[in-house]
């Protein structure tokens, strides 16, 4: 009896695209990539390009021989400006979409891949493909530690009615958040605390 050897994991990433979202979770996939693991990193045409001028290629897959590079559309036409509000409109329903036709043309959704992470973003649409396909899908959140900090005490931000931002000094210091009390702006507060302006 022949003795088959294991093969080594397939963890098929799928970031949010934005370039702030796709560097962390690049960073994870070469980890991984690094230990041996089979990556498959999938990125919108659009942050692909922009992406590209910063990387040597030949260099990258001689560094990570096991990792490979697919783009798929993000549902927008490709002169448009991809404000957070549109991609988000868009995007989840083309992923879904273009997920189902890479499992095709690539084979690449198959019973070799071990998992997806997802940027938390995109989760739903990859908990879609993960469900149909019969792969697991794990959620990866790409912001950091102070962000996830000011998101515990958001609701303490609107008590003290720093946010929604409206005109006001975004220089001013945000005092009600234990151990950031004399280093975070209002100009440092996520994104979403400047929806109302």
């Amino acid at each position: 009896m022949e003795n088959l050897k294991p093969q080594p994991p397939h963890v098929v990433f799928l970031p949010y695209p934005a370039l702030g979202h796709v560097k962390p979770m690049l960073k994870l996939a070469e980890l991984l990539s690094h230990a041996t693991f089979h990556v498959t990193f999938i990125n919108t045409e659009y942050i692909h390009h922009r992406l590209l001028p910063s990387i040597d290629l030949d260099a990258f897959h001689r560094r990570f021989p096991n990792f490979h590079f697919l783009t798929i559309p993000d549902g927008l036409p490709p002169h448009h400006t991809r404000t957070v509000a549109d991609l988000f409109s868009s995007i989840g329903s083309a992923t879904t979409s273009a997920l189902r036709q890479l499992r095709v043309s690539e084979d690449l959704l198959c019973r070799t891949t071990t998992c997806i992470i997802a940027d938390g973003i995109m989760s739903s649409s990859a908990v879609i493909a993960g469900e149909e396909f019969g792969i697991p899908v794990l959620a990866f959140r790409t912001f950091s530690a102070c962000c996830t900090w000011i998101y515990f005490h958001l609701s303490k931000l609107i008590e003290e009615g720093e946010v929604p931002l409206q005109d006001q000094d975004m220089d001013k210091l945000v005092t009600c958040i234990p151990g950031l009390e004399n280093v975070l702006r209002r100009r440092d507060l996520p994104s979403i605390c400047r929806q109302g302006r």
